[in-house]
């Protein structure tokens, strides 16, 4: 059996190529731009790439971006090299096994000249990120915590969390989040906010790479949830 996959992948290797292409609902964040790459592509057909105007402030999508082999790549836009239309890769990253969506949240990596932008790839699925919920990602080198009414998470660096407020929709409720620096845990921001299950937030705690000082974004996600399941491309 391993000798006549073996042949078939010498003899048609477009053909295997093709029976790995899978397309998978895809929304785009960008904590940072690239300069000159705040526009970026994103594959959805065997030859067909769609703009997507990267943003800050909102979740992007979603597009039927298509994946190979398991792993999902973000494009320049087209170029022309020699009479022939290319879309450079901008970034390359794994999906997580079973994902059915993906959040692809941008960063640039400015010691990658090849792929400036880092990628991580978040379960956009809708049970394992609920409405009313706030997608903790700690991006700092300290471990965070939060809390929003009576309900509390905690991540170590480079840890992901679900902060999932409970509560009458509408409720002002009390909101802070903290981080362990100096053996002390250290307020980074306190507030106010109301319950709200219809979105969810992508939290993102972060120290700035200028100053070292700890920093909280956090994004309403106002995509729309696709209905369809991912299927193979032609």
């Amino acid at each position: 059996m391993r000798f006549k996959i073996l042949l078939l992948i010498l003899l048609y290797p477009g053909a295997i190529l093709a029976q790995e292409q899978v397309k998978i609902p895809a929304s785009i964040y960008a904590f940072d731009y690239v300069s000159g790459h705040e526009t970026v592509t994103i594959q959805t057909g065997t030859e067909a790439f769609e703009e997507v105007r990267l943003s800050r402030a909102n979740i992007v999508g979603p597009m039927a971006a298509v994946t190979a082999g398991g792993m999902v790549r973000i494009h320049s836009k087209p170029v022309n090299v020699e009479g022939k239309v290319t879309h450079p890769v901008l970034s390359t990253t794994a999906l997580p096994a079973g994902i059915k969506r993906a959040l692809i949240v941008l960063f640039p990596d400015p010691k990658n000249t090849k792929e400036p932008y880092r990628s991580l790839v978040v379960d956009h699925d809708l049970k394992n990120f609920p409405l009313g919920v706030y997608r903790l990602i700690n991006l700092s080198p300290h471990p965070v915590r939060g809390s929003i009414a009576r309900d509390f998470v905690e991540a170590k660096p480079g840890g992901i969390a679900n902060l999932e407020p409970k509560g009458e929709p509408g409720a002002i409720v009390p909101v802070r989040f903290e981080f362990f620096d100096k053996d002390r845990w250290n307020l980074l921001t306190e507030t106010r906010a109301a319950i709200r299950k219809d979105r969810r937030w992508l939290t993102c705690i972060y120290a700035d790479p200028a100053t070292g000082r700890m920093n909280i974004r956090s994004i309403p996600d106002r995509t729309a949830i696709p209905a369809a399941a991912p299927v193979a491309t032609d």
